[in-house]
């Protein structure tokens, strides 16, 4: 305990750093009471600097203390030590602590080191980007864009004139608490009896001297004793902003929903926050309304609190999903022939459907398609797994010449005028190149690969070309090097093309290619549904199916047995995992015609009556003067004989219609909304504090970047710091519309997230065939239960209920969930052939809907592989598994698809026997596998860059009666 390193534990915990040039490792180890010594290596300069690793000096170091934070920067706080390089903590001395016995005992105080260093001379030679320095004339400049062999005196554009002599950089932190003395080790020593404490004579009639030893013994335990009372009161304060550690300080900004734009000053950071939680107690008062309406309109007004109208659990569902409106300078996807798939918007109160040719655009990893070609005296090297580099691999032509070529064939989505951008890296061998397209050469200026260590440079735009549907070429040629490289080498990440947008800023209506691009929704076909099953009351709620055919409420109508009750449903509410219903095609199980499965939300009311008792939310329809449509009232408060028009105070009108069409006035609105974190881009430019996920990660942007890749791990690099992990874990509301009355038709599906904490994240709809990858595991689930049991095998469930929800089993090992994501963590025993078996979590479909009807998806199970198996990749493998039971199993996993049957005697495995199917190029991480199970075939497909892509597809029936779905690990044979 006391000990506290900045690395990745107390990113963590305390949060992370700024971006830093100089590294330095830093600790703070408790000397005493109130006394702790901050000692820290020589700060030498960061690998990923753009100068010369190693070799850029500092002159002055600075030791910077503040109690609220990691110092932000070299004056924020009290400047407790600075000296020169090489004296008193400089460079190449070992004394590079400090003693710090002014802390004030019981508190946590932060440490921050900083070196500051002149300016480099400008060299025309060296790539400049915004926020580096330079030096050019005796005067001192500072780059405002990217630039290379631009003067900074005539240059305005890209240089701007500073008044610095000297730039700070932070080397590290760390953070450490100040023991307080609350005079345990006098009580240990005061509790002793007294003839332990003698040291040589005794004498009843005059006072013992102390016993020194005995006490200095005392103080070794009192003084942890104190540590811990400290820690113990540290907790105490856990709710105070100003006291409380960085870490709980971030956590309270996220329950306010102000963790987005928190301030970089540490003391600044816990005022907002403590200001915001003022606001937040404010926020729907008497005197915060009072003052809300002063300032819109500058009259005074009385406010009075009337009673809570917020939804209950029973009528917390969805109707009508809002369609977003039509925006100009957006292009929107279409799916050829169907509505379903298609983006749809509100235009003058209408939806309207994206029809006509898709939006074109793809990505291409240069090391996953086919050979490049080279011409010259250079090799080509190809890396598709970089996981030390912050890209993904790359291409190279290694040991080039002048003159040398590389290149690389291409597809496009269609034939058409495409622009072409290229990621390219620039290595301390690459040269300078100049790129074309079908020999076409498209404006691209000349592009210097040489840098002082491997690095992603931004993104090239290499023109704009009309592509043919295959066969395109992008050849890369260098034609001179930078005097500091030490070749022509020329490396390649990957290229994208983007199509033009066919419905750019074409209006659903009104313009003269709006039939070509937009087709209107016919009304009352995209019918609104939502799930019926509540499982936090384990019932139905005021939102009730409705019937085509016009009857109302099956579920309290004993003589209502529809015989096509079924619908999808959504995760249980709160920590359980997804409920029992999973399928999404229905199929009318009688023949009295077509039916068309949807929920609907309609109100339910009933006449009101003087002598019924009315509770808050019940509707009830009041019609005193013979209007042709009943008015509907809802309860705000319980009340009996109270008439609905003459007592506002129990009653409130609305504009419902009972038992009719869904009201999407009902509608759930959220007062606070979790800002979801979008992921990196490689085509869109960020500005410093922007905040990205990426690869499982998040982090802000410490400078402006174009293409710049984050790490992909918890460290910085030059352009991103790493603020954490991107985990969060959320439930979902889903429904549906459907396009057709027709049987066995796909439904359109509407998810609403919900955090662990139930506060809404946004929607979220299937708007292609890419699936939401939010997948979730429980180790301790809870199930909710229905009346009525689950039929067993291949039988249809009950019309209206459920059965018993499905849990996971595992077998032939351990498995553990963190933070939502599930892994192995043991084997039963040592067998060599129990491991090729292969130790899996799988669950038992014990019941299933109609078979789908001919062409239709049929089964389908989605994973997403966040690391390799334990061990060498070579050596294991894991997977999706399917049509599993304890003697066979198919397994897709990241490179092959195989069948295995395993025997087992006495519950021990004694033979095990593996097929390979198909095989494959690996998929890489945190990309998205998808396998589509029917009777008579298998189709496995990955999502990386370019959307879907066919794996496998056969034709086989093998085991197709088994009902296990999961995942698999296993020994590779």
């Amino acid at each position: 305990m006391g000990v506290y390193e900045l690395d990745i534990y107390a990113k963590t915990l305390y949060g992370a750093p700024l971006f830093v040039s100089f590294e330095s490792a830093m600790s703070a180890e408790q000397r005493g009471y109130g006394a702790l010594e901050v000692s820290w290596e020589t700060p030498i300069q960061a690998n990923s600097s753009q100068i010369l690793a190693g070799v850029k000096s500092w002159s002055r170091l600075r030791l910077v203390r503040n109690s609220y934070g990691i110092p932000e920067t070299e004056d924020d706080g009290w400047v407790i030590l600075e000296s020169s390089a090489g004296v008193g903590g400089g460079s190449g001395d070992p004394t590079n602590r400090f003693l710090d016995d002014s802390a004030v005992p019981g508190r946590v105080y932060y440490y921050a080191v900083f070196v500051s260093t002149a300016p480099d001379v400008y060299d025309s030679a060296t790539a400049y980007y915004p926020g580096d320095l330079a030096t050019y004339s005796g005067k001192v400049y500072v780059a405002s864009a990217n630039s290379t062999g631009l003067q900074p005196d005539t240059n305005p554009g890209s240089w701007t004139l500073t008044g610095m002599t000297e730039s700070w950089y932070r080397c590290g932190g760390c953070v450490g608490l100040a023991v307080k003395d609350f005079t345990h080790s006098e009580l240990l020593y005061d509790h002793i009896p007294r003839p332990y404490k003698v040291d040589v004579v005794e004498s009843t009639a005059s006072s013992i001297p102390v016993n020194e030893q005995l006490l200095r013994f005392c103080r070794i335990f009192g003084y942890f004793f104190d540590v811990i009372k400290c820690e113990h009161d540290q907790l105490l304060r856990i709710n105070n902003v100003m006291l409380c550690t960085d870490r709980q300080l971030m956590l309270r900004s996220h329950e306010l929903g102000v963790n987005d734009r928190m301030p970089a000053l540490p003391e600044l950071r816990r005022s907002y926050v403590a200001n915001a939680a003022l606001i937040q107690r404010d926020r729907g008062s008497v005197e915060s309304t009072q003052k809300l309406v002063k300032a819109l309109t500058g009259w005074d007004s009385d406010v009075l609190i009337g009673y809570n109208e917020l939804h209950d659990l029973d009528e917390a569902a969805f109707a009508s999903p809002s369609y977003p409106d039509w925006q100009r300078d957006k292009v929107y996807y279409t799916t050829v022939g169907s509505q379903l798939y298609s983006d749809i918007v509100t235009y003058n109160g209408t939806l309207y459907a994206a029809i006509g040719t898709p939006r074109r655009e793809s990505a291409y990893l240069s090391y996953t398609g086919s050979n490049p070609v080279r011409t010259g005296t250079g090799s080509i090297v190809k890396d598709p797994d970089r996981v030390a580099d912050p890209y993904p691999g790359y291409v190279r032509l290694s040991n080039a010449a002048a003159g040398d070529t590389l290149t690389y064939t291409f597809a496009a989505p269609a034939a058409g005028t495409y622009t072409v951008l290229a990621v390219l890296i620039a290595d301390p061998a690459g040269g300078i190149i100049s790129a074309k397209v079908n020999g076409v050469d498209g404006g691209m200026t000349p592009i210097d690969l040489y840098s002082s260590s491997r690095q992603q440079v931004p993104v090239a735009v290499v023109g704009t070309f009309t592509l043919t549907a295959t066969g395109n070429t992008l050849t890369l040629t260098s034609t001179a090097k930078n005097a500091l490289s030490k070749g022509y080498d020329i490396t390649i990440s990957y290229l994208l093309i983007q199509g033009t947008g066919v419905n750019l800023n074409v209006t659903p209506t009104g313009h003269a290619q709006s039939a070509t691009y937009w087709q209107a929704i016919t009304p009352n076909t995209l019918k609104d549904t939502q799930t019926e099953w509540n499982p936090l009351t384990a019932g139905y709620g005021s939102w009730n199916l409705l019937i085509p055919g016009g009857a109302v409420n099956p579920d309290v109508t004993a003589t209502a047995t529809p015989d096509w009750w079924i619908s999808p449903q959504g995760a249980s509410v709160g920590t359980g995992s997804p409920g029992s219903g999973n399928s999404l095609n229905y199929t009318a199980l009688g023949t009295a015609g077509t039916r068309e499965v949807f929920l609907s939300g309609p109100v339910r009311t009933t006449a009101w009556s003087t002598s019924e008792t009315y509770y808050p939310g019940q509707a009830v329809t009041w019609n005193p003067l013979g209007w042709a449509t009943a008015p509907v009232y809802v309860a705000v408060t319980q009340s009996v004989g109270r008439q609905p028009d003459l007592n506002p105070d129990k009653w409130r009108f609305t504009p419902y219609r009972s038992n009719f069409t869904p009201e999407a006035s009902r509608i759930l609105t959220d007062s606070v909304y979790t800002p979801k974190v979008v992921s990196w881009s490689p085509t869109r430019s960020y500005k410093k504090g922007a905040r990205i996920s990426w690869r499982g990660h998040l982090y802000e942007a410490a400078r402006p970047s174009l293409g710049i890749y984050p790490t992909g791990y918890s460290t910085d690099n030059l352009w991103w710091r790493w603020c954490g992990l991107n985990i969060q874990r959320y439930t979902y509301s889903l429904y549906h519309n459907r396009t057709s009355t027709a049987t066995g038709e796909d439904v359109r599906l509407f998810i609403n997230w919900y955090n662990s904490n139930g506060t809404y994240g946004g929607l979220g709809f299937v708007q292609s065939d890419a699936q939401m990858l939010f997948d979730r595991f429980e180790t301790t689930p809870t199930y909710p239960q229905a009346t009525g049991s689950a039929p067993a095998g291949w039988t249809v469930p009950t019309a209206g209920t459920h059965g018993v929800a499905i849990p996971w089993v595992t077998a032939w090992g351990t498995w553990a969930n963190t933070r939502g994501v599930v892994r192995p963590t043991a084997w039963n025993s040592a067998s060599a052939l129990e491991r090729q078996a292969g130790r899996v979590m799988f669950f038992q479909r014990d019941w299933v809907y109609p078979t789908p009807p001919a062409g239709q998806q049929g089964e389908q199970v989605y994973a997403t592989f966040m690391s390799a198996p334990d061990g060498s990749q070579a050596l294991m493998e894991h997977g999706l598994t399917f049509r599993y039971n304890a003697s066979a199993y198919w397994l897709a996993s990241r490179d092959r698809l195989t069948y295995t049957t395993v025997t087992v005697s006495g519950g021990t495995v004694t033979a095990v026997t593996v097929a390979v199917v198909a095989t494959w190029t690996p998929i890489a991480y945190g990309e998205r596998m998808r396998v589509r199970n029917r009777s008579g075939d298998i189709l496995v497909e990955a999502r990386g860059w370019s959307g879907w892509r066919t794996l496998a597809s056969v034709s086989d029936t093998r085991n197709n009666t088994a009902l296990g779905y999961g995942l698999l690990e296993r020994v590779r044979t």
